[in-house]
Order: structure tokens, then C-alpha cells, then sequence
């Protein structure tokens, strides 16, 4: 390692800010095994750079830790408990002041979450899909043994920079360039298949290449959000478990359609829908367990919208087209205006219903099942035959 070079170089105050990272982790739940390896493995040499979005505009600030007059700056925050946005529009090597971030490093918080959720013990062969940065791929390396990790990603730059990050540092975990869904058949069974990307669905590929009884941890894609983290445990052929308690979102992957919600919108705003009265305030969808029913029930994005000294409109905009809009007039009253095919706000109160009948439960009193024939089926632990299919967000 060059120690010259003050984005890698470990010096005692990355030292100290590891420590006391490691530390918030453990106060926030970190097993204390865990908590250890955060310790050791320096996050700064997997973060040189990221981009913050300060106005919300889509133009980002690049802040970069070769930067004498940021580094401060930048070292705070790589040793904070963010996400980093530190890839846009899927270029590594070039300064882009706008676009869509297409690769961050992920909240230690929810890392640690994920690791301890997944039960690693020595020994085990763990596959990652989305090596990033490969911060997760050094942990998972000084857990285990380099020999044990198998991380893939679609992005080569992406690969490599974490390769040479990864080397630096005396790790050689398997690294390889493709697409995560089909997993990485060389090296598999695997005991253990921990997703740092989001899918719609969960692979079949992952699930033959899952040992019996061996473990899946994703967060399924759904337009709506949720930030649905699954735990599947592998027996015969398919898979099934239980959701977390906890919100873990992640980007999307690169071949996973995501709706243009502004495209939508402006479409929406031309056009004449139907109005009705309605008892169902678009802020139900602030509470996040609600939020997670729904958005595994119902294909549509949501937008809020406010005009000044207005009331707050909130927009549910499928990819079919269909959309609706709940309002309030100046006397209070709420109401609903809807168009197209699928009539939103009619299902949004319907599935509302459904969540009050079962005593408003929270998201991980819900397990999902992945049949061998690769159906998706959502599921209440409470009441054993009430289940839904999940339909994926495909309404295009």
C-alpha cells in the first residue's frame, strides 16, 4: 500500500474513526464477532470518491479524498453510518456533474444487519451479487478466508477497481464480471447468497446453486419502494422465510426495468380521470409497514406533489398508463381521481382494508415462498391460508 497516497493510507485517525464506527455498529445491534471485522477492514480505501446530490436536482458535488481541502470532509463521511453514492451513469473514470447514480457503498448499519441476518460461520462458501466497491467482499474475506468468497458484478470497472482495492489490502476473494442473476455456477453449492443489488424476483439460478438448507437474502424491487428484505432458506427444490423487520433498500440492477415517474406524471396531468369521495389520505403510505403490504400488492409508483400554500396531492402512476391522484378541496374533504385500466385508488383502499382486517401487522409477520416453478408467493405467518401472488412490477 502507498501510504503516500492519503486515500488508502490507514493513519490514526482512520484508525480512531473505525473504531468508533465499529462501535456505534455494536450499540446498534452488531454482533460482536462482526463488530470486530468492521474494525479491522478500512472502508476509505473502497470509497476515494463519492457524489452528493445537495439540492436534490440531480447535479452532484464530487468529493474526493485526494482533495487536501475535502479530505476531512470525505473521511467523516466514509466513516459515517451512509450510504455513499460512488458511481453515475455507470462510468468509473470520468467526472459526470449530472446523472443517475448506478453504484453506492452501502450503510455499514445495514451491512452488519444483513451479515449477522445471514448466520456466517466458518467454513461457509458465500456468494455476493453486486461487488461494488468491495467493502462487503474485504468483510466477508476477513471473516472467512478469501477462498470462501465469490463476489459478481455487471460492471467490469466496477470488478477491477475493487480487484486492485481488495489486493491492496492482501485480499483475494473469486471476483467475476456478469450478470448476477445466473449466479456463479464454478463455484458453487454455496451455503450462503447475500444480494447487495435489487430484483423483482428471486433467480431459480440462485436457488440450484444454494446448498439444502442454505440461505438467500435479498431485497425484492417493487416501484412503490418497501425496502423488503427476504430471508429464504433453500429445501427441495424451492425456497422460503420470512421478511426482516428492518428497511433495506438497494439500486436496482442494471436490467431491471424502473418506470420514468416525472414522464408519467406529466402524461397524468393531460388527461381527465373519474372523481370520487374518499376516507383514504395519501399519507397512509407514510407509514412504512403499510408502505411494504402495498407495494408487494399493487404495481405503481408514487409521487407527492405540492404546490404553495396547497394541500399535498399524492400520485400513484402505473407503467400501463393508469394512474391516480388523491386530493383535498378547501373544505377538507378528501377525494380520488383515477383513470385508465386498473383503477389504483380502488385497490390501494381495498389492500388498506386488507391490512386493517389483519391488525395493521408489521412487515416481518409476512413470508414469501419461491416455488419450483419459480411462482412468488406472499404470505401472512398468522393465518395460513391467506396469501396473495406477488406480480411483479411488469405493467410496461
Amino acid at each position: 500500500m502507498n501510504t503516500r497516497d492519503t486515500t488508502v493510507a490507514d493513519t490514526d485517525q482512520t484508525r480512531r474513526l473505525r473504531r468508533a464506527l465499529a462501535a456505534n455498529l455494536l450499540g446498534g445491534g452488531c454482533a460482536p464477532s462482526w463488530r470486530d471485522v468492521f474494525e479491522r477492514v478500512p472502508r476509505h480505501v473502497f470509497v476515494p470518491r463519492f457524489f452528493v446530490d445537495r439540492e436534490h436536482n440531480g447535479r452532484y458535488e464530487q468529493i474526493e479524498g485526494s482533495d487536501p481541502s475535502r479530505h476531512d470532509e470525505w473521511l467523516a463521511a466514509v466513516y459515517s453510518d451512509e450510504a455513499l453514492v460512488t458511481q453515475l451513469d455507470g462510468t468509473d473514470d470520468a467526472w459526470v456533474p449530472e446523472g443517475n447514480p448506478t453504484s453506492s457503498a452501502t450503510m455499514p448499519s445495514l451491512m452488519a444487519l444483513m451479515l449477522a441476518a445471514l448466520d456466517i460461520h466458518k467454513e461457509m462458501s458465500i456468494l455476493e451479487i453486486g461487488t461494488g466497491t468491495g467493502y462487503n467482499a474485504a468483510l466477508l474475506s476477513e471473516k472467512l478466508g478469501c477462498a470462501h468468497v465469490t463476489s459478481v458484478d455487471i460492471d467490469r470497472s466496477l470488478v477491477e477497481a475493487a480487484r486492485q482495492r481488495l489486493l491492496s489490502l492482501g485480499y483475494t476473494p473469486t471476483l467475476k464480471t456478469g450478470d448476477g442473476t445466473l449466479g456463479y455456477e464454478l463455484n458453487a453449492p454455496y451455503d450462503r447468497i447475500l444480494a447487495t443489488v435489487s430484483l423483482p424476483t428471486v433467480p431459480r439460478a440462485w436457488i440450484e446453486q444454494t446448498r439444502e438448507n442454505g440461505l438467500i437474502l435479498v431485497n425484492l424491487y417493487r416501484d412503490l419502494g418497501a425496502g423488503a428484505l427476504v430471508l429464504l432458506t433453500v429445501h427441495d427444490g424451492q425456497a422460503e422465510g420470512n421478511f426482516l423487520a428492518e428497511f433495506g433498500g438497494f439500486m436496482p440492477t442494471r436490467a431491471t426495468s424502473t418506470p420514468d415517474t416525472l414522464k408519467l406524471l406529466r402524461a397524468a396531468r393531460g388527461e381527465e380521470g373519474d372523481s370520487r369521495p374518499t376516507t383514504l389520505d395519501g399519507h397512509a403510505l407514510d407509514d412504512p409497514e403499510f408502505n411494504f403490504f402495498a407495494a408487494l400488492r399493487i404495481s405503481a409508483s408514487r409521487i407527492k406533489a405540492q404546490k404553495q400554500g396547497k394541500p399535498s396531492e399524492f400520485w400513484l402512476m402505473g407503467r400501463d398508463g393508469s394512474w391516480a391522484c388523491q386530493r383535498t378541496d378547501a373544505d377538507g374533504q378528501c377525494f380520488a381521481v383515477q383513470h385508465g385500466r386498473r383503477r389504483l385508488w380502488d385497490g390501494l383502499e381495498a389492500i388498506h382494508g386488507e391490512w386493517e382486517a389483519l391488525g395493521r401487522p408489521p412487515r416481518c409477520d409476512f413470508g414469501l415462498t419461491v416455488t419450483r416453478t419459480e411462482r412468488h408467493v406472499l404470505w401472512y405467518k398468522h393465518a395460513g391460508n391467506t396469501s396473495w401472488e406477488l406480480i411483479p412490477d411488469n405493467f410496461d
